[in-house]
């Protein structure tokens, strides 16, 4: 009887550890391509921020804020689809006979939108070069470096931009 109860008290706190490691962080959707859809949507916000320090002309103001907001858009519709099909693949889990070839669908399709967003991000980022002269990308990369020492100085700043 002792034993059972030493199993079960054993079996109650690694549970009650790992749920708390879950709890706060342990195990979370990745984070690669969320950091790198803010760190794209702060380099535009900072371009426009930044605007007299970068000697931006007003072709390019108008061609970034264009980019930045249909970026924005694209990733809100994106993020959406995404979030969707994880509720969906979680519905097909609950399901009494787990029909493996349509969440696998489902699955497929998820990893499909991921790979869209991180290739529209990667295309964000080159039309932002060629809008930007070499001097005025050196100049956002240390506005960038001076910004944002460390990442608390990062999440900082993009609440602030989030506020305007």
């Amino acid at each position: 009887m002792r034993k059972v109860v030493v199993i079960l008290l054993a079996l109650v706190f690694v549970v009650g550890v790992s749920s708390i490691g879950y709890s706060r962080g342990g195990y979370k959707k990745s984070h690669g391509d969320k950091k790198f859809d803010e760190k794209v949507m702060m380099k535009l916000h900072l371009a426009m921020m930044n605007k007299d320090e970068l000697e931006l002309s007003d072709n390019q103001i108008s061609k970034i804020k264009s980019l930045k907001v249909n970026t924005k858009k694209d990733l809100i519709k994106k993020n959406a689809d995404i979030e969707i099909l994880a509720v969906d693949i979680m519905s097909g889990l609950w399901a009494e006979k787990i029909d493996t070839r349509s969440i696998n669908q489902l699955i497929d399709k998820k990893y499909n939108i991921k790979k869209e967003k991180a290739k529209a991000l990667i295309a964000v980022c080159a039309d932002l070069q060629k809008i930007l002269s070499k001097n005025q990308k050196e100049s956002l990369k240390e506005i960038m470096k001076a910004k944002f020492k460390d990442k608390k100085d990062y999440h900082k700043g993009k609440k602030e931009c989030n506020k305007k």
